[in-house]
């Protein structure tokens, strides 16, 4: 078995960088035609779609720049916006409803609550159908009872769940055995799988997915608007193309290195216990004083607790009317993953950090800057390059032990704002603004929105980045990443639209005054719970 899972992922490394998934794709329904000349611009003046030479890949001489995709023409990809979790929750109901071979999903979490379970019996309804329906989720982020079952029934319908295993066994896939295999090592419990991608058909030459920071719960699709609590704001794009390919490939490396770590437990094989326990229902089934729980299918009948309110708001919901307006553009995947110490979606951002030459944008969720992109972006300022981030604030963060350590890094930003080099700049525009996601319109003191879940980015208004990557110690070390970044102006320009005139417009912008507050805070509790965050800091 180590044999044969060494090979299957070496197979599948040696088919990402032949080119053997860089076939022809007809024209997105949609789409929006490319121009004669920038069809035929093929070298793009942005660094982070060069050459793999010009990345550093993983230290393990096995998987070397294996791990690193191609950049993707813009004459066989199309990208489109989906602007809200609302459209992106319609937008993913409808791609599995048209699925015709395969559905892939993996996410953080996957919750068993209203949208996830109209989720749920939709793959179900598919796998039925004869489909290939697979699904990875983070084995510690998905504690919950009801999620766990809503697994198990996933499982009981022939859909295997990586990252759930029967009886709360998630723990034995934990267990580092003293592998040297770098294919078959452990992840540590601090190394968490964090990637969103949503592959519909992803085989074939009409394949589709969505990609960006959403996980699968009310809250990022925004189910009930009646909780601004749980009514986050986060962000999402869907691509068609060659594109698809790689993301493909990104999801079976996950899903492949899930079947291979089991395999090689012998009697720790968590799926062992699965097989056990699926015979055991079968008798049962079969039993006179056991059949009233289990169904005409031989399934065992299971319960949820909802509510009929977000019932009727998630059918409602999964029938939105929206046209995605796909564009052409230059593409290129990422995947970090840290069991094989990579770390390209960074060396991506610094990239384009440092190739920026008017405006950088960036909405990033939990925003703790390492001192490289610290250094990276004041350097971006000093060249008179605009500089906006949107982070949240402590009111709106799921998470506000992150927002106090990352506010101890504003005054270090946002010094290069008295630099010679900055005041000097022609426009008077350029330096670095920070500002906090309040949930609520400049003057209005209701908050009509939760906590701020976006991962993009804008560069120059021309190259654009969404996806699960966080500015912070953990997505940069820590957490397995994907992003997708691309190339065309009208794409750049629609997500600078909402980043200037909605983003900003719920936003406060941070004082040199108030960064200082931050970094030197007078409330003891306040200053206590910045102090034990540095601590773990490079667990953020």
């Amino acid at each position: 078995m180590k044999t044969f899972c060494r090979l299957l992922l070496l197979l599948i490394f040696s088919m990402e960088n032949s080119g053997v998934f860089a076939g022809a794709f007809p024209a997105a329904p949609g789409t929006v035609s490319i121009k004669h000349q920038e069809m035929n611009k093929e070298i793009s003046p942005w660094s982070v779609f060069g050459p793999a030479k010009d990345f550093k890949g993983s230290p393990i001489s096995l998987i070397g720049r294996s791990g690193l995709f191609h950049t993707r023409s813009p004459r066989k990809n199309w990208i489109a916006l989906l602007p809200n979790g609302e459209i992106s929750f319609a937008m993913r109901i409808k791609t599995i409803m048209e699925a015709d071979t395969s559905i892939r999903i993996q996410a953080l979490t996957f919750k068993g609550d209203e949208s996830g379970l109209y989720i749920a019996q939709i793959l179900k309804y598919k796998k039925a159908q004869g489909l290939n329906v697979r699904v990875i989720v983070d084995a510690v982020s998905n504690q919950n009872y009801q999620t766990k079952k809503m697994y198990f029934d996933l499982q009981q319908h022939g859909i295997l769940v990586e990252g759930y295993e029967i009886l709360g066994l998630e723990w034995l896939n934990e267990i580092s055995m003293g592998s040297s295999d770098p294919l078959a090592r452990t992840v540590d419990l601090n190394k968490r799988f964090h990637e969103k991608m949503w592959i519909v058909d992803g085989d074939t030459d009409h394949g589709i997915a969505i990609v960006g920071g959403l996980n699968i719960g009310n809250e990022y699709f925004r189910i009930d608007f009646s909780n601004p609590s749980r009514y986050w704001r986060d962000q999402d794009v869907i691509v068609r193309g060659t594109v698809v390919k790689d993301i493909v490939a990104a999801f079976d490396r996950n899903y492949q290195y899930f079947q291979c770590l089991k395999k090689r437990r012998g009697i720790a094989d968590a799926d062992r216990y699965w097989d056990l326990t699926q015979k055991s229902l079968d008798g049962l089934g079969n039993l006179d004083m056991t059949k009233e729980l289990f169904n005409a299918f031989g399934k065992l009948k299971l319960g949820y607790e909802t509510d009929a309110y977000l019932k009727q708001r998630v059918a409602y919901m999964s029938e939105l009317p929206f046209q995605p307006i796909y564009r052409p553009a230059r593409c290129r995947f990422f995947q970090n993953r840290p069991r094989f110490e990579e770390s390209y979606i960074a060396q991506a951002y610094l990239k384009l950090i440092q190739d920026a030459k008017k405006e950088i944008l960036i909405a990033n969720a939990y925003f703790v800057a390492t001192a490289p992109m610290i250094k990276a972006i004041k350097d971006a300022a000093r060249r008179c390059v605009r500089v906006v981030i949107i982070t949240n604030s402590l009111e709106t963060n799921d998470l506000p032990d992150i927002t106090i350590v990352g506010r101890s890094h504003y005054e270090e930003l946002l010094e290069v704002n008295g630099e010679a080099a900055v005041k000097r700049c022609p426009d008077g525009t350029a330096g670095v603004q920070i500002w906090e996601w309040q949930g609520r319109k400049a003057g209005t003191v209701e908050r009509r929105q939760g906590t701020m879940h976006s991962k993009y980015a804008i560069f120059d208004g021309a190259v654009s980045l969404v996806g699960s990557f966080n500015l912070d110690p953990r997505s940069e070390r820590l957490n397995s990443e994907t992003v997708i970044i691309c190339e065309s102006k009208p794409l750049a320009k629609q997500l600078t639209d909402f980043f200037q005139k909605s983003d900003l417009s719920f936003s406060k912008r941070i004082t040199m005054e108030a960064a200082k507050a931050y970094k030197a805070p007078s409330g003891t509790a306040y200053r206590l719970r910045k102090q034990f965050g540095k601590l773990l800091e490079d667990y953020f």
